[in-house]
């Protein structure tokens, strides 16, 4: 192998999915960090830069204190990537920018840089690493970073999303592989409208987020269960508890039930009403969570169901 192609693999080789880290994965549950890109984050932050621009995955510190200058709306500077002052300058800037942006413009530049700033690697012509192959990278370490900071958001599909707690999330993972089912395919786009606009991370719709997350559940009924001919939640639980089917206990249906009525009284959530509650961050992601939790267990009395009998 040429000194050159060791080179390229030594400095691209690009990672799988990591692990959360240490730190992570044993912390106590305890708020995470929201409205706030602490110094010790931005501290981070720039040893991600620093490795990027090392192996090549971004151009050099020119692009990204240039994209800084812009996020904080100072005036342009061209930068001379071929003149090592002028790059000296470029990196100190953006160390600079870094302290110096708010707390949302940085989640804007995370973003910027994921999306814009990270570029294919070329040797000879031949594109040696691909632009999907260094945003890989540069999300994997934002995503480590944001779990070692502690911070209330993820960086998942490009963007900065809201997160909820460690117990939702789970939930939320596991009713996702539920929902990669081919038959909930009006579930699954109800559930990922619902994580839309919970995660929304500057304007989070809750009403919405409550709406669909139960439709979610609603779909799920139906498409798992056509026996049970339901057209709303409601008909599905009471054909769901009935002696005849049984296949849950009613109390466990009154959550269900529970869970729509709440969809259907919450105020601004379906139908405009106003004496069923305000809801609150705190509520949305309560009803995510249960919504969740419905999603897995019909997932489960479905494989149950077709189950042969042996």
């Amino acid at each position: 192998m040429s000194q050159m192609g060791a080179q390229v693999q030594r400095l691209h080789k690009v990672t799988t999915v990591p692990q959360p880290p240490f730190s992570a994965r044993n912390r106590r549950e305890k708020a995470w960090i929201e409205e706030d890109f602490p110094s010790s984050a931005r501290t981070g932050l720039l040893h991600l830069l620093n490795e990027a621009v090392s192996r090549n995955y971004l151009s050099g510190w020119h692009v990204v204190a240039k994209e800084l200058r812009r996020i904080a709306r100072e005036p342009l500077r061209n930068y001379d990537p071929h003149y090592i002052p002028s790059m000296e300058k470029a990196r100190d800037d953006t160390e600079l920018y870094l302290i110096q942006i708010g707390w949302e413009q940085v989640y804007d530049f995370c973003e910027r840089l994921h999306g814009h700033l990270a570029q294919d690697i070329v040797y000879d012509e031949v594109v040696a690493i691909t632009k999907a192959q260094s945003q890989l990278f540069i999300a994997e370490e934002m995503q480590r970073l944001f779990e070692e900071e502690n911070l209330g958001y993820e960086f998942r599909d490009g963007v900065v999303q809201r997160r909820g707690k460690r117990h939702t999330i789970d939930q939320i993972n596991k009713a996702e592989r539920a929902l990669a089912d081919l038959k909930l395919g009006a579930a699954r786009k109800h559930f990922s409208k619902a994580l839309r606009h919970f995660r929304d991370r500057k304007k989070p719709d809750h009403e919405n987020a409550v709406k669909e997350a139960v439709c979610a559940v609603e779909a799920a009924a139906k498409e798992l269960f056509p026996d049970a001919r339901a057209t709303t939640l409601g008909e599905f639980v009471k054909w769901a508890t009935a002696s005849e089917s049984n296949l849950m206990p009613k109390t466990i249906g009154q959550t269900f039930t529970g869970l729509y009525a709440f969809r259907n009284s919450g105020e601004g959530v379906s139908h405009g009403a106003t004496s069923g509650g305000v809801v609150t961050a705190e509520l949305s992601e309560y009803v995510l969570g249960v919504a969740a939790s419905q999603v897995i267990l019909l997932a489960d009395l479905a494989r149950d169901d077709e189950q042969p009998p042996f």
